[in-house]
């Protein structure tokens, strides 16, 4: 029904004034059928897309980047430093800044980060003092038989100490630790070492211990389990190199195109090739599968078909060795019998790959079948601020509120963006939410494919964040916030890596309407914005998107999407069941991609419960005299029904969402109650591919480093022994991990407990063509939701503003609006300015090389 037909009449009724706006209109009472609608003002014509309206608005709209605030307290996660961008230190000395800036647009004093530059600085230098006795190589001079530092971050402080602070309890802030790895590499017997440090900044008082409270065993590891970075890489490839020079004449036959590869510094090389991983289970052997591919972007997309395996155990690359060959499912285990066999002419020729790889580039192409849709060089939708921003940001703090909604950001190098002390309307009902793991485990009948476990913390989601692309990766208008990383002892700054925005769901989050067959009745609406906190993590070939998500009700989700180029594998017969072929010598290689998301809920207070209510069948207990005609044939009613129950233990505690939706899963306070005497809680259900992985019996090139993987849910007792389901060196040390996650579950009580939930996501990806140059982040996602339970007395939403209240009666229209469309022009060119893009360029020294990252 047209309600607001007439253009003149709506442009009048934008200028009303008030907190509500009730306007009464004639009912127009559309007419059915064929033909244009009656009432005044209506029009059967078509509006002219190509047209344009001019705008007669005096005013321009609100600034779209007044969004200041100030934090109730410090942000005790993650703190923030200050540098000015053309600082760079003396790169003579053992630590260096590199920083990423953002636009000239955006040119910005602070920067987020978890230890303030000052502080590692002083760290570092602890860290050298002859003292300590470590023997430290600075990073620029490190080789792989070497002393040097791996990482540096700041260690969380434990929850009842953080409490404490931010109830006020104490004003003193948790003193601060900070995390150091460092690679032990130069001794007769290599291994890297964990340690704490602290109280920082450093002074006299400061002492260095190893870091145990976190790990249920020593964690030192042999260099066979070490962390993978350029010095391992160029050692790596003095045997790769070797191998594939005495072999030069074969690979430009059999894999054509003058394919050759002679060390990475060579610039006769014509190949790239990548190093699967794990490479070591329990850090007594480091072996591993090399594929050579096509050079560029698209690198891992395109095998040209070659494998070779190699032992590259310990720090001397000299005793590295050549243990396998594969192309085409052919193998050999030496050089000498491959250049036997391709001389006799035995070798089964395969399929090669062109070095143009056009088909690959992600630019924009014309030469599609079936070429531009028409009106698509039109600027797509955006959204728009008019009346400025309806969320506040602390900057230096990482503070964010909205609406009822405040929490603080927090980054970690391993884990990316986390959210803490997340309260609503005052009450804390998240204290830690946070990514902590992501797996993805490939399937093929090559030896690359089939021994590929992805543990992707290893490569670190916070340190591989970098800016975003305003208008493209986010709405126009976002807020930034930049993030900080420190690995192998160096400093990186990435602008503009978490995006701030909000936007509108472009559904209604509540509607109806009565009296729908008479002009009597009433009609409500409410918009449903949403605030958005967003970070992308380009891991490898993979972009992580994730996202947290706030509705104006207290439902929070949490997504992650996926993009980015594929894994692919070379095409030959053996693959078939692995997959589909994507391209002339192609075939995409089926993986897995699982999350584990850390959720720490305090329902009205940290003593909590988890709760079961399963959806059931069961037979109506009524009388027969209800219904006669059904009970003398003996079709008694069934019904529908719920069956309560809580998860006592720990040990029980491991949940799967429950066959066709049939089961719901919450955490409760059972001494809270609403006011209809419920118990207050809250619901954490699946979203879009809520799975948890296919191999499920333990595989030998993941074992024990992911059990949590194998269920969608598990809930323990909050201990601050245990803030992570997992540990990113788990990759090269999963069969016996250390943090392994069978070990939280040890028979507590969960009840009235603080309670942590491990909550599973993830999809299972089967490439196709339309993976092809990249896998598209719409079909490739996976969520879930926490919504409130009971936990108010009634829904939420009616106390927003953004509701559209219509009556009809008497034939009269009254229509009440809280926050009328403004009347002011939008100034689009307040908007990005994209050419001033920075990206990856000062990261480049750091990528890690010849490896999935």
């Amino acid at each position: 029904m047209r309600l607001l037909a007439a253009a003149a009449l709506l442009a009048a009724l934008l200028q009303l004034a008030g907190p509500a706006a009730a306007r009464n209109l004639v009912n127009p009472r559309v007419r059915r059928g064929g033909g244009g609608g009656g009432g005044s003002g209506s029009s059967s014509s078509l509006t002219d897309p190509s047209a344009t309206t001019a705008t007669a608005a005096e005013d321009v709209c609100a600034d779209p980047s007044d969004v200041n605030i100030t934090a109730p307290y410090t942000n005790i996660w993650s703190e923030t430093f200050y540098i000015p961008f053309d600082n760079d230190t003396d790169q003579n000395s053992p630590t260096s800044v590199h920083v990423i800036p953002p636009s000239s647009r955006l040119i910005r004093t602070t920067s987020p980060a978890d230890i303030t530059q000052s502080e590692s600085d002083t760290i570092i230098g602890f860290l050298f003092s002859d003292s300590l006795g470590f023997n430290l190589t600075a990073i620029e001079n490190a080789t792989v038989s070497d002393n040097y530092i791996h990482s540096i971050e700041l260690i969380r402080p434990n929850k009842s100490d953080a409490l404490a602070y931010i109830s006020g309890q104490t004003s003193t802030p948790p003193t601060r630790y900070a995390k150091v790895v460092i690679n032990h590499f130069g001794q007769e017997d290599p291994v890297f070492r964990f340690y704490k440090v602290g109280p920082v900044p450093v002074t006299d008082a400061t002492t260095i211990q190893p870091l145990t409270e976190i790990y249920r065993a020593d964690p030192t590891r042999s260099f066979n389990s070490g962390p993978y970075d350029d010095q391992m890489t160029n050692a790596q490839d003095v045997p790769i190199a070797a191998a594939m020079t005495a072999i030069a004449d074969i690979t430009q036959d059999l894999l054509g195109y003058g394919w050759v590869y002679y060390g990475v510094d060579n610039a006769s090389s014509t190949l790239y090739y990548e190093t699967m991983a794990p490479l070591s289970a329990d850090g007594q052997h480091r072996y591993g599968w090399t594929v050579f591919q096509v050079p560029g972007q698209q690198a891992t997309a395109s095998p040209v078909g070659l494998q070779m395996a190699f032992d590259f155990a310990g720090t001397d690359p000299s005793l590295y060795s050549l243990k396998a060959i594969w192309y085409n499912g052919q193998t050999w285990t030496c050089l000498e019998d491959l250049r036997a066999d391709w001389e006799a002419g035995k070798i089964v020729r395969g399929l090669q790959l062109s070095p143009d790889v056009t088909w690959a580039s992600t630019s924009r192409s014309s030469n599609d079948t079936w070429g531009t849709p028409e009106l698509d060089s039109r600027h797509s939708p955006m959204a728009v601020e008019p009346d400025g921003k309806r969320y506040q940001v602390d900057k230096e703090n990482r503070y964010v509120k909205w609406n009822d909604f405040e929490f603080f950001i927090a980054t970690d190098g391993a884990r990316g963006v986390a959210l803490f002390d997340v309260k609503y309307a005052g009450e804390r009902i998240i204290y830690e939410i946070g990514l902590q793991e992501a797996v993805a485990q490939y399937a093929g009948n090559d030896p690359a494919q089939l021994s590929t476990v992805y543990l992707d913390s290893y490569y670190g989601f916070g340190r591989l964040l970098f800016q975003m692309i305003e208008g493209y990766d986010t709405p126009y208008g976002a807020t930034f916030l930049d993030s900080w990383a420190n690995f192998n002892g160096e400093t990186f700054i990435h602008a503009d890596s978490i995006a701030i925005f909000e936007v509108d769901s472009n559904r209604p989050i509540q509607r109806h309407i009565e009296g729908w067959y008479t002009y009597y009745g009433t009609v409500e609406s409410t918009r449903d914005p949403v605030l958005v906190v967003r970070s992308i993590a380009t891991i490898g070939n993979y972009d992580y998107i994730i996202d947290y998500m706030f509705h104006f009700d207290g439902t929070i989700e949490f997504e992650v999407s996926a993009s980015g180029y594929l894994q692919a594998t070379y095409y030959f017969e053996g693959e078939y069941n692995h997959g589909y072929r994507i391209h002339d010598a192609l075939h995409g290689s089926m993986h897995d991609h699982v999350i584990s998301v850390k959720v720490d809920l305090d329902i009205a207070g940290t003593a909590n419960s988890l709760q079961v209510v399963d959806i059931v069948q069961m037979k109506a207990d009524i009388p027969d005299s209800w219904f006669p005609d059904y009970m003398h044939v003996g079709r008694h009613p069934n019904t529908m029904g719920i069956q309560r129950h809580f998860i006592d233990s720990e040990d029980d505690s491991k949940l799967s969402w429950g066959e066709n939706g049939q089961g719901m899963i919450m955490v409760v306070n059972k001494n809270a109650t609403n006011k209809w005497g419920e118990l207050r809680g809250y619901r954490v259900a699946p979203g879009v591919g809520a799975v948890h992985r296919t191999i499920t019996n333990p595989s030998p090139f993941i074992t024990h480093g992911a059990n949590w993987a194998s269920t969608d849910l598990a809930a323990t007792v909050r201990k601050d022994s245990e803030p992570y389901i997992s540990d990113e060196f788990n990759q090269e040390s999963h069969f016996i991990p250390l943090v392994d996650s069978n070990d939280f579950f040890d028979g507590e009580s969960l009840d009235q407990e603080d309670l942590v939930l491990w909550v599973t996501l993830g999809m299972h990806h089967v490439p196709n063509s339309q993976d092809v140059p990249t896998t598209l982040a719409h079909t490739a996602h996976t969520s879930f939701i926490l919504a409130p339970f009971n936990y108010f007395d009634s829904e939420q939403t009616r106390r927003s503003a953004q509701i559209l209240e219509i009556d009809l009666e008497n034939d009269v229209t009254t229509v009440t609006e809280y926050v009328p469309v403004p009347s002011c022009a939008v100034n689009l060119t307040a908007y990005a300015e994209v050419d001033a893009y920075v990206g990856l360029e000062e990261y480049h020294n750091v990528l890690v090389k010849g490896h999935h990252s």
